[in-house]
């Protein structure tokens, strides 16, 4: 890399290449700086025998980056092109009502759509048909039958994928001059393709990008942006490819496109750890969006579905139903996978306990995967064609918050859980509905069903554009406030979820924004893309849909939903010390959510979720900590047939910047006294340093529930997802015989003289 460009383009992504391309068209000199890897024909990693082979980003800049961060899942791509490699290929356009809210002035459909067609033209875009040479997979008609049997066939469309159908055993060069092969339907668009057969960013942005003299340097990680004394910034970078040598680089104008969460990151970084870029919006790290992402998963469908059989994603049903903030709108999609894990998704249909068992932590569960991918993976496994996978996404609210925990400068994501549970449910029950249409068994993936975490792979905002400082990060052509010639170009600028694929419309946004740039600094007021002239109005396929005027059918699987707020408080000890003057008066107050009532109650680990505040002296300060990504097991097995437990996993973060865990147990159990009040009500607590449940202990002690907590709880207990009476009586109804029926067969059934319980459906085996 040189020691100065005319412009510096940070990440290569969807937002990246545009820029690239476009400022190298406009005879900048352009310089690329993207921390993954260049993948050529053929060298994307395929040992499915080591998941650490070439995977991961966090060994030796992997392909996939994958971060549990607190209270979402983030995956990313990392590579020359970018999330362009693993994405599904959908293009889709955001629909016009969606710019109605939290956008800024000058935005909307209408504006928006010659960009889109100048992406279109770009990406060359196509959807599955007969005519190609593999046709369309049997999982796309499957699909479109399913779709009929719920009643949702006008709400079902094909979807616009960048993929080449052209002959899949000839190497041709495409109209920009990288070489291709045609799509060979093998479902791994979104591990990379080794045949070049989607369009990916490097053919096509990034090749005429070159070809106009951009230079790249690859395994390059940028960690601090500076103003220099000449109006230009200086950027410092890791360069893997030397040795981890640290190396600068400085231009007039910077494109910051290293993707929503890694973009936030960086300038929260220069903002609040380097200090280099101190006059950042007080609005940095807010609105971030996981775009309503949720995964899911059917077995046993009655015909073979195929999953590895064609691209990733091939089709689309929109759901959009209620008004106001009660709307639930968004996309599902059916999806596919390689042959090689059909036998790692078969364990989610097996309830093998590395997926399926009690996990306590997200790091438990993701050492359940990598167990069973270690296991599992590239095994041969014949009932993975009558699997399907499922992929929604939609309109969630766009108000959570990516920042640097203090002290230690992690980064932390804190999500609204408890106000997208509508969302994340129905996306959830429309699973189910699909899985019953295809006559199979619906599974979720284990993150959500064990701990209610999210997964997103289409993070949004964090850096959004809007009309002043005060509402977001940078303006409405993607120049961040108070630094000229810093942009953000990238999905962090996108101010809500799309609810679509975001793709298309950070390309489309991206294409705006750098066209208003170029005739800013080059003079050029009139400037466009030189594709324009080839770049026709295309059809969106959703804008077609037929959407019922009182909305699209609600799901019929039940999602009812039950909460409730509890306070418990007590002394607390160091573990060398339990003389009583010294105990620490510890206390929390939380509510506790199981947002899909028989899904709870079927679950033998009994999940609910888990928000609110612990106080600990010494650690939280006065104010108390949030609790996040916390969890309730409720009365569960114990250590024999006659014995429960309750398990409480509070993580939280201490007034020193670091993580504490708040790990207890409710040993529920007849001591011989018949003492259900005080084995319900005393929680055997200890503060654990980190956040894992083996974890140092810095106190010990119990917690109780007294008996005014415990009036005041049940005036707190809600049923939602209804506002029906006799389902609300029903529900509690439900409740109350799972806790009744455990309690009666700890304390009452053993005394009997004869075997005598309570129906099963008290103890969780709804029906």
């Amino acid at each position: 890399m040189r020691d100065r460009y005319d412009a510096l383009v940070i990440g290569s992504g969807f937002g990246g290449a545009v820029a690239a391309c476009r400022l190298a068209q406009a005879g900048q000199r352009v310089g690329i700086l993207e921390r993954g890897r260049r993948y050529t024909l053929g060298s994307f990693p395929r040992d499915w025998s080591n998941p650490l082979n070439g995977w991961l980003y966090q060994h030796d800049q992997g392909l996939f980056d994958v971060r549990p961060i607190n209270e979402m899942t983030i995956v990313q791509g990392a590579a020359y092109g970018g999330g362009s490699h693993i994405y599904a290929n959908v293009h889709l356009r955001m629909p016009p009502d969606g710019f109605a809210h939290g956008w800024p002035r000058g935005y909307d459909r209408a504006s928006l759509d010659p960009y889109y067609d100048l992406a279109a033209w770009m990406l060359d875009l196509n959807t599955v048909s007969d005519d190609q040479p593999f046709g369309v997979p049997p999982k796309t008609q499957r699909s479109r039958e399913a779709a009929e049997r719920m009643g949702r066939g006008g709400q079902f469309t094909l979807t616009p994928l960048a993929v080449d159908f052209g002959d899949p055993y000839t190497l041709r060069t495409n109209k920009f001059g990288a070489q291709q092969y045609g799509c060979r339907h093998v479902g791994e668009c979104d591990i990379g393709c080794n045949y070049q057969a989607k369009n990916s960013l490097d053919l096509n942005y990034l090749t005429v990008a070159a070809q106009h003299g951009a230079e790249l340097g690859t395994r390059c990680e940028v960690t601090r942006v500076t103003p220099a004394h000449d109006g230009a910034y200086e950027v410092l970078f890791t360069d893997h490819e030397a040795s981890g040598e640290e190396r600068r680089t400085t231009a007039p104008v910077v494109v910051l496109a290293a993707g929503a969460v890694n973009t936030t990151e960086l300038l929260l970084r220069c903002r609040d750890q380097y200090r280099t870029l101190p006059r950042l919006s007080s609005m940095l790290g807010r609105r971030y969006s996981g775009n309503g992402d949720y995964l899911g998963f059917a077995f046993g469908t009655d015909l073979p579905m195929e999953p590895w059989s064609g691209p990733t994603i091939t089709s689309a049903i929109v759901h959009d139903r209620g008004t106001g903030a009660a709307r639930r709108w968004f996309l599902f999609q059916e999806g596919g996978f390689p042959r090689e894990i059909a036998g790692l998704l078969q364990m989610l249909d097996e309830d093998d306990e590395r997926l399926v068992g009690l996990h306590r932590a997200q790091d438990d569960v993701l050492a359940g995967i990598r167990k069973a991918a270690r296991e599992r993976i590239g095994n041969d496994e014949k009932d993975g064609e009558r699997s399907a996978c499922f992929l929604a996404m939609g309109r969630d609210t766009a108000d959570g918050r990516i920042s640097l925990v203090p002290v230690t400068h992690d980064l932390r994501v804190t999500w609204n859980l408890n106000k997208n549970l509508g969302l994340y449910e129905t996306e959830e029950r429309f699973c189910k509905d699909m899985a019953e249409a295809l006559g199979a068994r619906p599974a979720a993936n284990p993150l959500w069903r064990a701990l209610r975490l999210p997964v997103s792979v289409h993070n949004l905002g964090g850096c959004v554009m809007a009309d002043d400082p005060s509402q977001g990060v940078v303006d409405a052509q993607g120049e961040v406030f108070g630094h000229p010639n810093l942009f953000v170009l990238d999905g962090g600028c996108l101010p809500s979820s799309t609810g679509v694929n975001p793709a298309h419309t950070i390309t489309a946004v991206a294409e705006r924004n750098v066209e208003a740039l170029i005739r800013r600094i080059a003079g050029q007021p009139r400037w466009t893309a030189p594709e324009r002239e080839h770049a026709v109005p295309v059809a969106d396929p959703l804008d077609a849909l037929h959407i019922p005027a009182g909305g699209t059918p609600a799901p019929a699987a039940p999602g009812t939903g039950l909460r409730f707020t509890e306070t418990m408080h007590g002394p607390m000890y160091r573990p060398e010390n339990t003389a009583p003057r010294e105990g620490a008066a510890t206390f929390f107050r939380v509510t506790v959510t199981a947002p899909v009532l028989t899904d709870f109650l079927n679950d033998a680990t009994h999940p609910m979720a888990v928000r609110g505040t612990v106080h600990v002296p010494g650690i939280t300060g006065p104010d108390g900590a949030q609790v996040a990504g916390g969890a309730v097991n409720l009365l569960i097995e114990g250590d024999d047939r006659d014995a429960r437990k309750m398990i409480y996993t509070l993580p939280f973060f201490g007034e020193d910047g670091r993580p504490y865990l708040l790990d207890g147990v409710k040993d529920v159990r007849d001591h011989g006294r018949f003492d259900i009040w005080g084995s319900t009500t005393t929680l055997h607590t200890r503060i654990r340093r980190g956040s894992a449940p083996d974890g140092p202990v810095v106190l010990s002690g119990e917690l109780r529930l007294g008996v005014l907590d415990f009036a005041r709880q049940l005036t707190t207990v809600r049923i939602s997802a209804t506002a029906n009476p006799l389902w609300q009586a029903g529900a509690l109804s439900r409740f109350g015989l799972f806790f009744a029926g455990s309690l009666w067969d700890v304390f009452v059934r053993p005394r009997l003289p004869v075997p005598l319980s309570l129906p099963s459906a008290t103890r969780g085996g709804v029906r």
